[in-house]
């Protein structure tokens, strides 16, 4: 949680990253031994769309969204980043300019790795360089999947693969199954592309089901094999 103590080593947390799973202890060591611990304020932007992508950043404690902003001002919720999860990894290969904005949501603690440590770490890794090539693979693969899921899956099911996925993602589950992840129906929306009150109502309906339950700010799924059924 925000704000707690947690002991970990650099290496230990970028273990728990996906984009870095495969690597082996010794590079993944060496990696770590590159980057530099940042912190942000709840509500602060850590970069905009557009600004020079320099570095990648792994999420230590707090939430970061990652959003994309319409010509008509309207925010679209790409991702919703927790402990372990990483950003900005795109500027590590490209060195292009930002895709997404990212901030904040909470106090935030960031590991951070610069597109110069990247580039100087993995020029004698080659191995560590096929086994990040095939995990971007699996991401590509993944967005191959949402853009099919938003042309032939109607909303209740795109709902219920997603609550599916959120549960996966958490380990915090109980011995009955049960697991629940901290999310709003406004930024679930958001993810889906739909309004509120449309998932709203779609997230009680599941509710009378007995597959999940609802409170402030988090939401209980305590069926997932129902929800999975339903895709």
């Amino acid at each position: 949680m925000p704000g707690a103590s947690v002991h970990f080593t650099p290496a230990g947390l970028m273990r728990e990253t996906p984009l870095l799973a495969r690597l082996d202890d010794g590079d993944l060591a060496a990696l770590a031994a590159c980057g530099q611990e940042r912190a942000f304020a709840a509500g602060a932007t850590i970069f905009h769309e557009g600004d020079p992508g320099d570095a990648l950043y792994v999420v230590m404690d707090g939430r970061v969204r990652i959003s994309l902003l319409s010509q008509d001002g309207d925010e679209l919720t790409l991702a919703l980043m927790e402990r372990g999860d990483c950003f900005g990894e795109l500027a590590l290969f490209d060195g292009g300019r930002r895709s997404a904005t990212a901030v904040a949501m909470t106090p935030a603690r960031t590991f951070v790795v610069t597109r110069t440590d990247f580039a100087d770490w993995i020029a004698v890794r080659p191995s560590a360089a096929l086994a990040l090539l095939e995990t971007l693979s699996w991401r590509l693969r993944r967005t191959d999947e949402a853009v099919a899921d938003l042309c032939f899956l109607d909303l209740p099911q795109r709902l219920a693969k997603h609550l599916v996925r959120l549960a996966g993602a958490n380990p915090a589950g109980n011995a009955l199954g049960a697991v629940k992840v901290r999310v709003t129906q406004a930024e679930l929306a958001s993810l889906l592309s739909v309004s509120r009150e449309s998932v709203n109502k779609q997230l009680n309906q599941f509710a009378r089901e007995g597959w999940i339950a609802l409170g402030r700010g988090w939401i209980r799924i305590d069926d997932p094999a129902a929800l999975r059924s339903f895709v």
